[in-house]
């Protein structure tokens, strides 16, 4: 298995359950499934309190300073944190990070519409960096639809909604959800296993540019995800191009502009 150009648009690097994901490990995970470029956070499961941030911030700010034309780095945050999250969303970015992860439901339950949220997202806004919010129909606090919402405020701002939002039976219902607010992109990582409704319905519905491949690594196989994409060209006929576009050419597309990105 392997592609000639794939950018992963979702992974992760460094310490969870008390075992180390390195650099070199990722790497060999890539090469091994034509995986060039990634977009990397730290894991962000057992993150609670300020230092944990700073600490596995800066793991991936090492790692994308040794190797800068493999990943691009975006820093994990909870607005929680209030002034914290402002100031390390900054320092991310001065050492070389490009955006932020999100995960309401892991860092304390907060409103994607609370005035915390809104602080870091104009920073954001400022320093035209982007976002990817972990979304879950189930979720109390990071449904499409909170992230839509929380979109339409920052029409600005690039948002990535992962996982289509997770639910089996309502993963379709994604990208119509989206659909009106077109600085909302979809990642595929954790989608159902249904190629058809993950890759053919979405890019004929919102056009070939706003789904893009993701891969959750390593906790969630790249391998599998890659293989759904390759499922959607030989028996949904999923267009070739339209399958490089997510393979690659729109998370370059995605990136562009973005700080401390280097194509």
């Amino acid at each position: 298995m392997g592609f000639s150009e794939v950018f992963d648009i979702h992974s992760h690097i460094g310490f969870y359950r008390g075992k180390e994901y390195s650099a070199a490990q990722a790497l060999q995970r890539m090469d091994k499934n034509g995986i060039r470029r990634a977009v990397i956070c730290t894991f962000i499961t057992g993150l609670i309190e300020r230092e944990d941030f700073r600490k596995a911030n800066d793991y991936v700010i090492r790692t994308v300073k040794t190797f800068p034309d493999r990943f691009v780095g975006i820093c994990a945050l909870t607005p929680a944190h209030g002034q914290f999250a402002l100031d390390e969303f900054q320092r991310c970015l001065d050492q070389g990070l490009s955006g932020i992860k999100l995960h309401p439901g892991k860092h304390g339950m907060y409103s994607l519409a609370g005035t915390p949220t809104a602080q870091l997202m104009r920073a954001l806004e400022s320093a035209n960096g982007f976002v990817y919010i972990h979304s879950d129909f189930s979720s109390k606090v990071c449904s499409p639809y909170d992230i839509v919402a929380l979109a339409r405020q920052f029409p600005k701002t690039k948002v990535l909604l992962g996982h289509f939002g997770l639910d089996q039976e309502l993963v379709g219902q994604a990208p119509q959800i989206v659909k009106p607010v077109p600085n909302v992109f979809l990642e595929s990582s954790q989608t159902v296993d249904d190629p058809e409704s993950v890759y053919v319905h979405s890019t004929k519905l919102l056009g070939p540019d706003r789904v893009l491949f993701g891969s959750d690594a390593p906790g969630i196989s790249p391998e599998v995800n890659l293989r759904k994409l390759e499922v959607a060209e030989e028996l949904f006929g999923l267009d070739p191009s339209v399958g490089q576009a997510i393979r690659w050419d729109n998370a370059v597309q995605f990136l562009k502009g973005a700080p401390n990105v280097r194509i």
